[in-house]
């Protein structure tokens, strides 16, 4: 006969084998959302710099932009280096506050990634952010 303790055993494995694949589904539909929050989020902000741009180049100030807490300001001292060409950024967005980095714009209309951790990245219309890893 078995004891309480053999049973209370069974019955936590027989819960653990049954709950990981519920666990891991919710963790990946979780990520999922998560990396598409993100995607917009690029999105939306490129938008924002890219009309920023269009209005300074045509003599109209930048004032306010609907991407909640996206202020275009002037990333002129940007000067990044990547693939060994330097590019001058015009446009960067303060958005990203966090520890990731900055989105850039330059003059002929390169969106760049200044990425803290792994450097400067173009980001191209096709672009798309990382599923695994942190950051953009």
């Amino acid at each position: 006969m078995k004891s309480k303790f053999e049973t209370l055993l069974a019955g936590l494995v027989f819960l653990a084998i049954l709950g990981f694949p519920v666990v891991l589904f919710l963790v990946i539909v979780g990520d999922e959302q998560f990396v598409s929050g993100k995607q917009e989020c690029i999105r939306r902000d490129r938008e924002s710099l890219l009309a920023a741009l269009k209005n300074i180049q045509s003599g109209v100030l930048i004032t306010n932009y609907d991407s909640p807490g996206m202020r275009p300001f002037d990333a002129s001292r940007l000067r990044p280096n990547i693939g060994g060409t330097n590019y001058q950024c015009i446009l960067a967005t303060d958005e990203y506050v966090w520890e990731y980095g900055l989105l850039a714009i330059t003059t002929n209309q390169v969106f760049i990634w200044l990425d803290k951790k792994q450097g400067p990245k173009i980001i191209t219309d096709s672009y798309k952010v990382p599923r695994w890893r942190m950051g953009f």
